[in-house]
Formats: C-alpha cells, structure tokens, sequence
C-alpha cells in the first residue's frame, strides 16, 4: 500500500487523509510543513513517505518544491490532480451537450490562477480556448462572453451559473483527490508530471469514463477509480 502524505496543515488535510484512506488504495497521512519552498523541500525530504501531495500552500511555493523534489520521490501538487478534475468536467459536460472537445468553444476564466489547466484541456483535445482575466471585466463583461461558448471554466467565482453554457468550478473539495490513487499507482517514482499534460489529460478521460449521470465528476469510493486512472497512465506513457 502507498503512502501518500498530505503537506498541508489544519483540518482540510486531515479530512482528506480520511477519505483517501478510508475510500483508496492509499494510505494517506497528513502532515504540517513550512509554506515557503526552501522549507517546504526541506520538510519534504526529511519524510519518511513514498508519494507527496502539495497543497494549500502558494501555488508558486508548491510548484517550487515540486521541481525541487521532482529527481528523489513521486511529488504531486493540488495543480495537478485540480487541473485533471476539471478537463474531466468540461468533458462530462461536452458530451452531455452533444458536443465533443474538438468541435467545441471553451472559456477559462482567471487561468492565472490555475495555468496548468491550458495545457491539459488543449492535450484532451480541447481546440478552442478563450482566456478572461479579471482586469477584462470593464471592456469584456465574463457574463457577455459566456453567451458564446459551450463551457466556461470559472476559476474566478464571478460566473452566475445557468443553463447555458455549462459552467464548471474548481469548488468540490473531494475533486483534488480523485486522481491521485492511480495517478501513484501508475505513475514513474519520480520526474516532473507537469511536463506530461497527455498523462493528465488521459487521467481526465479516465474519470470522466466513470462519472455517473446526475454528477460531473465520479465517486472517490468507485471502486474502479485507481485502476481506471492507473491504465490511463501506463496507456499515455507507453
């Protein structure tokens, strides 16, 4: 059984240790560290831990300690494992449309604040992207131009949902978790994964394979969810 250890501290961590431990193949534990990256890595590699999860520290910080560590042992950050939940959710609401990644318009809004996420929609096969930034609100309203696209990715908070497009949040706690069983289970021990978005995005098709109807992401207790991840892993590295 892996073990995987959570790095961030406070109750979020703890309970998704649980749910991890108690609905995966993983034996997660959760653990406090230093949320700059020089004490970060420090406190990273005095673990005694097969796999590492980066989270709720800076996305700069993590992504750091990330490359940092990336020669030494399987280190995956809240970026990764979020970025694959919502390809994996754009695509569950594409098919539900009668639409397919390549012939339909996506829109991200804020992509600064989850920049891997480009990378893993285009290597899913996503051929029309359109980027808001907060500072377009003045000149290009995000609720004028959602009108004009099958999807919107709101990483900004500022898209009142409705019944179209389809608007997809990085709101559900559980989401960051999904892939990370099989992500460790067929994943190499170590390298960068963010130097791979096919393999992330092949874990978003994996789970979006398995998402039941009335959701647009699948149950962390699908008994089928690390192994489905896992094969989506070895088939896109092979």
């Amino acid at each position: 059984m892996t073990e995987l250890v959570l790095t961030v501290a406070g109750d979020h961590a703890a309970a998704a240790a649980r749910l991890l431990t108690d609905h995966t193949p993983l034996r997660a534990v959760a653990r406090t560290v230093p949320a700059d990256a020089p004490g970060l890595v420090a406190a990273v590699r005095a673990l005694d831990a097969d796999a590492v999860f980066l989270t709720g520290a800076d996305r700069v910080a993590t992504r750091t300690a990330q490359l940092a560590l990336a020669g030494e042992l399987a280190v995956f950050t809240a970026e990764d494992t979020l970025a694959i939940a919502l390809t994996a959710a754009v695509q569950v609401a594409l098919s539900r449309r009668g639409r397919t990644p390549a012939d339909a318009r996506v829109l991200v809004a804020a992509p600064s604040t989850l920049p891997l996420v480009i990378p893993v929609l285009l290597a899913a096969g996503t051929a029309d992207i359109m980027l808001w930034h907060p500072a377009d609100a003045a000149a290009f309203p995000l609720a004028q131009l959602a009108r004009d696209v099958d999807v919107v990715v709101d990483l900004s908070g500022r898209h009142e949902p409705g019944p179209r497009p389809a608007v997809v949040t990085p709101g559900d706690p559980v989401a960051p978790l999904l892939a990370l069983p099989g992500l460790l289970q067929g994943g190499p021990r170590t390298g960068d994964p963010q130097a791979h978005p096919d393999v992330h995005a092949a874990c978003a098709r994996a789970l979006a394979g398995l998402t039941p109807v009335d959701r647009l992401l699948p149950e962390l207790a699908d008994p089928d969810l690390a192994s489905r991840v896992a094969g989506a892993v070895a088939a896109a590295r092979s």
